[in-house]
């Protein structure tokens, strides 16, 4: 009875997932520049969503805890779905910058409850508190402008910025004020990326 080695079969196999695996590789690097900048979509979610959070505890402060509850996860799982599938149409299989991604947003949204956690507990003042949860903002958007997103630079440092502007003048109705920061931050990025966006694809 004649048998069939299997061996020959797994390597060709394996050889191919290596190939295919390279080949994504190859793709990632040289599609990535399709959108160096980021999705302006996503940039004008987020410009749109967050002054509406950062104003309730100044206007409306009995809905803010569940809005943000709302907002946060359906927000995080939007961008995140929205991203799969930019990339995925755009041939890009770069599971390595994926997990950077999550990584750096999973940071960032456990230091941003940290930075909740003294006003939930009723240590800090609200003002005290909402400056330092724009300082948290700032500093993850300037590391993901360094590391993910050059638009996200600008945003960050202008975070930092009206950071020192509240710290300093402590202005009336300081919440609504961080999320106007913030809004017109990410408006600003997300116009820049649909403008690296157009200049690269008209390269």
């Amino acid at each position: 009875m004649h048998t069939v080695n299997p061996q020959p079969r797994a390597a060709a196999m394996t050889e191919t997932e290596r190939l295919k695996q390279d080949l994504d590789y190859v793709a990632a690097a040289v599609r990535r520049r399709d959108c160096p900048q980021g999705l302006p979509v996503l940039y004008f979610l987020w410009a749109a969503l967050l002054p509406i959070g950062f104003a309730l505890p100044d206007f409306a402060p009995r809905y803010a805890s569940l809005y943000w509850l709302v907002v946060g996860i359906a927000g995080g799982l939007f961008s995140w779905w929205y991203g799969w599938r930019h990339a995925r149409r755009a041939g890009i299989n770069d599971a390595e910058t994926g997990r950077r991604y999550g990584y750096h947003w999973l940071v960032a949204g456990v230091a941003f409850v940290l930075g909740a956690l003294p006003m939930v507990l009723g240590r800090v003042e609200p003002g005290i508190g909402a400056s330092n949860f724009l300082l948290v903002a700032g500093i993850v958007y300037a590391l993901a402008g360094v590391h993910l997103e050059r638009p996200l630079l600008v945003s960050g440092l202008l975070m930092l910025a009206a950071y020192a502007v509240l710290v300093v003048a402590s202005p009336p109705y300081v919440w609504t004020m961080t999320g106007i920061v913030i809004g017109i931050s990410l408006l600003w990025a997300g116009l820049s990326a649909r403008a690296g966006n157009r200049h690269d694809a008209s390269r």
